[in-house]
């Protein structure tokens, strides 16, 4: 049966997120997200209920192994609250768009849009 890390590893990276996406939803840092996912650490107890909103995941399915249905309309609503929202029709497809891009084109494009020094 897999750990607690492995699971919170696999859930991330199925929700198309890097240790620092998660991290910046949750308020933590990426080095925390890395310490949980390798087991060194486990995150706080008031963390769950936004971790499984974040990754869209039952806290059976994260805690034990075992899945159920997961996110209502009320999480979803969370879910909104906490990740960015769009301010106009434009920006909301652009960051729907964002969100659809895999890892590696998200860090692609990030890559691209910093600033010269």
């Amino acid at each position: 049966m897999k750990k607690f890390a492995d699971r919170l590893r696999e859930a991330r990276m199925s929700a198309g997120m890097t240790q620092e996406q998660l991290g910046f939803a949750l308020g933590v840092t990426k080095s925390s997200i890395s310490a949980w996912e390798n087991g060194r650490e486990t995150p706080s107890f008031r963390l769950l209920p936004t971790l499984r909103i974040v990754l869209n995941r039952s806290l059976d399915e994260l805690l034990c192994g075992t899945s159920s249905e997961v996110r209502t309309d009320r999480e979803t609503y969370a879910l909104e609250k906490v990740l960015p929202r769009a301010s106009s029709p434009s920006e909301k497809a652009l960051l729907t768009r964002y969100r659809n891009l895999s890892p590696r084109r998200r860090e692609a494009l990030l890559e691209l849009m910093k600033p010269d020094n």
